[in-house]
């Protein structure tokens, strides 16, 4: 009887046991499936993550609308309801152009969907969509109402279609392809593939010597102070992963000039095969090391970075930029070559070989990781930060040296602008300290002749109009250690440049891009919105509709524009002869802020790319602008753009008051700032710059005459072999052709304006 109570008692005892066993796992999945408390608060941040994705939707989850649009949905895993007014989104870190949130509640452990769709609306049905698109090599941002960070996601590449990425339910720390897509719903803690399993607790690697120029040849040691912690590393400026080089003995860092070159022979344009052969012979390297701890199979989420250089040539400051070189020069996916979209449109376009700006991977808008490291003459370090690359420009892409845009990656870090000596940003302005952007620009079509026409003319209206200019600093350029020749650093017009030089706040600016002299045109709203574009638009069909020689009229156009600024800008871009404007590179914004002088809402153009001045003193641009039915066959050598964009320059040239200021100050400007004298000492300080740097730019861009070229030469003589473009000598003659256009053009320009006035009554 005992033995039988004792068996009913184990039973009893056992079933229990298998209870709390069964209650303690669905506990455990629970958690897994709503993931609540495995997200930690953080410190003063809102509770509130970016939690799932979907770059590219295939039509599974729709909007209302019916379209098949990505998401991104947030969680509160908070005990309270958060307001979401002030809160804001990004598609990279640090931006300043970013979509606010409407006045709307995401309760305490809710999703909320919001759909990347450009819309920038709240439909009727309460879906909210964001004014940008995006893609797996943005990094997503979510700000709080102050400004500040509160999360991010980053995907990377290799997303596959149809796939959402987000955080595992039960470790939010691991950023995933997930099983199985969740919009509103807690997401699913099966992953297909790893995106990020990185521990940012682990401590990073620590260098024996710091990045910078040194003499002599050194070994570098790595080490952590964790003996169950290892350290991989590479070479080749990739970022370092599970499979890289595992850190054993000291690196030796010494001058690679004797190594072959890699990327620089890439070929970086559309064909060289029949005209030109590429020849880069220019040899000089650094050394970039990239590493990163790895325990447990997880690596720290750092990288560290440093570039070392063994007694470099250079009178510049250095920039050593590092990326993934797949990422940058792979046929498939390489952002700065032709690549697979050019090769597909050659194979099926063959009769148009000739097009100038045939598809190709650089026109395309894929952004690259990376890190900058900017050293000063002396090797002391400027600065350094890991950046988002991505090309710059439109049509100077097709050259082979390209210009680079790099954003900054970590939330409140910047560029320090005081690294701009050459053209310093105005001393003066109320905030000139940082900026999140730089560009690293090749010159445009000017970077095989003088490399400094756009300085130039910088440099001319930041002296003595009421113009706008980019600060700048040159520079010679390393790509994962190889050189790839003189870059000036320049500032950008973003939100950033608006506020440092006039003091105006982003959400004030309206900033509008006006290409029209191509088809399609490309209208962009940089900052603003489509109601900005359209006030624009009505202040040109004003001037086009109403006599501006009558006093309202004018005083009406007067009230809507800085005249000032105009009367400036349009001067500058008259005496320097720019034919790839204005229907080219034109744009113009306002603020309406009322703390700031410039918050008075007039339209104000903005000054850039003059690439194309200081060429030809004989170009009668004041006909060229002036005249409504230009006969563009004048300027058939030139690259003609005057259409368009002028709408209002031949309106208010109507005006008997505007004409008398316009002129006059345009005289004033001849014996200023314009003078031969003034233009000439300019240039002869820009010469004595980059005298010494100009041989070995020119000789790791030289190219010679391919076979094709070389046959017609012995039929024909050319005017110029291509292996004479990329010359020192070529170099002087084309500077000493500006020195010559500063002595004449003054003359000419008088000289026009007087007949323009005559011819037309004026």
């Amino acid at each position: 009887m005992i033995e039988l109570q004792e068996k009913r008692k184990y039973k009893i005892i056992c079933f229990i046991t298998a209870l709390i066993l069964i209650l303690i796992m669905l506990l455990c999945m629970k958690e897994k499936l709503d993931g609540v408390c495995a997200y930690e608060a953080d410190g003063d941040k809102a509770p509130l993550c970016i939690n799932e994705v979907l770059y590219s939707s295939l039509g599974t989850y729709k909007d209302a609308d019916g379209d098949s649009s990505d998401w991104i949905e947030l969680y509160n895993y908070g005990d309270e309801s958060i307001n979401l007014k002030g809160y804001s989104l990004a598609d990279h870190i640090g931006s300043d152009e970013r979509w606010y949130f409407p006045e709307m509640e995401i309760g305490a452990g809710e999703y909320l969907v919001v759909f990347a769709s450009g819309k920038d609306k709240v439909s009727a049905e309460g879906e909210v969509h964001t004014d940008f698109l995006i893609n797996p090599m943005d990094t997503l941002t979510l700000y709080d109402p102050a400004g500040e960070c509160i999360d991010k996601l980053y995907a990377g590449e290799n997303v596959d279609p149809g796939v959402t990425v987000g955080r595992l339910a039960g470790n939010p720390k691991a950023i995933a392809q997930l099983s199985t897509a969740s919009p509103g719903k807690a997401n699913s803690s099966l992953a297909i593939s790893y995106i990020k399993q990185y521990d940012d607790q682990l401590e990073l690697p620590e260098f024996s010597k710091d990045s910078g120029i040194y003499d002599e040849e050194f070994e570098l040691a790595l080490s952590v102070e964790d003996k169950d912690a290892k350290i991989v590393y590479t070479l080749d400026g990739s970022e370092p992963d599970k499979d890289s080089e595992v850190y054993q003995w000291p690196i030796k860092i010494r001058d690679r000039s004797d190594e072959e070159n890699k990327l620089s022979n890439v070929k970086t344009v559309a064909d060289y095969s029949l005209y030109y052969e590429w020849e880069s012979n220019c040899r000089y390297k650094g050394t970039v090391v990239r590493a990163k701890t790895l325990k447990d199979n997880v690596l720290s989420d750092a990288t560290v970075t440093k570039t070392y250089f063994i007694s470099p040539e250079t009178t510049f400051p250095i920039i050593s930029l590092s990326a993934d070189p797949d990422k940058l020069f792979d046929e498939r996916k390489g952002i700065y070559v032709p690549g697979e979209t050019y090769s597909i449109w050659k194979k099926y376009n063959k009769l148009n070989a000739s097009e100038p700006f045939p598809p190709a991977n650089y026109y395309g808008s894929d952004k690259v990781k990376g890190n900058i490291e900017i050293f000063n003459t002396d090797g002391s370090e400027l600065l350094q930060n890991d950046v988002t690359i991505e090309l710059f420009g439109a049509g100077s892409r097709s050259l082979a040296c390209k210009s680079l845009k790099v954003t900054v990656d970590e939330e409140g870090s910047k560029f320090d602008t005081g690294l701009f000596e050459l053209l310093p940003v105005d001393g003066n302005a109320e905030n000139d300290g940082e900026t999140t952007q730089l560009v690293l620009r090749n010159s445009g079509i000017d970077f095989n002749k003088s490399m400094f026409r756009d300085i130039l003319a910088h440099k001319l209206v930041a002296e003595g109009t009421k113009n706008s200019y980019l600060a700048a600093e040159p520079a010679v350029l390393f790509i994962d250690g190889e050189f790839w020749g003189i870059h000036n650093i320049r500032e950008v017009y973003n939100a950033d440049y608006f506020c440092r030089h006039y003091g105006i706040d982003e959400k004030n600016l309206d900033l509008i891009s006006l290409h029209v002299s191509v088809s399609p045109n490309e209208i962009e709203v940089k900052y603003g919105n489509e109601d900005d574009l359209k006030d624009y638009y009505e202040l040109l069909d004003f001037v086009q509709k109403n006599d501006l020689s009558v006093e309202k009229n004018y005083e009406y156009v007067c009230s809507k524009i800085d005249i000032d600024s105009f009367i400036d800008y349009y001067a500058a871009e008259i005496y320097y002869g720019n034919s790839d404007w204005p229907g080219n590179n034109f744009r113009v914004w306002r603020a309406d802020q009322v703390n700031s002088e410039y918050g008075d809402n007039k339209w104000r153009p903005v000054f850039f790319d003059i690439d194309d001045g200081f060429t030809n003193t004989d170009f009668n641009s004041i006909e060229y602008v002036l005249t409504e039915d230009y006969d563009k066959s004048i300027v058939k050598d030139l690259a003609y753009s005057s259409k368009g964009n002028r709408e209002i320059i031949l309106a208010l040239i109507k005006n008997e008051k505007f004409r008398d200021r316009f002129f006059e100050r345009f005289e004033e400007c001849l014996d200023t700032v314009f003078s031969a004298e003034n233009v000439e000492e300019n240039i002869d300080l820009l010469f004595e710059k980059y005298k010494p740097e100009m041989k070995q730019h020119l000789q790791r861009w030289h190219t010679k005459d391919g076979w094709l070229k070389s046959l017609k030469n012995m039929i024909k003589k050319s005017s110029y072999s291509e292996a004479d473009v990329y010359t020192y000598d070529n170099w002087v003659k084309k500077v000493e052709a500006m020195r010559k256009f500063a002595e004449e053009r003054p003359d000419n320009i008088r000289r026009y304006i007087k007949e323009y006035r005559e011819n037309n009554g004026y």
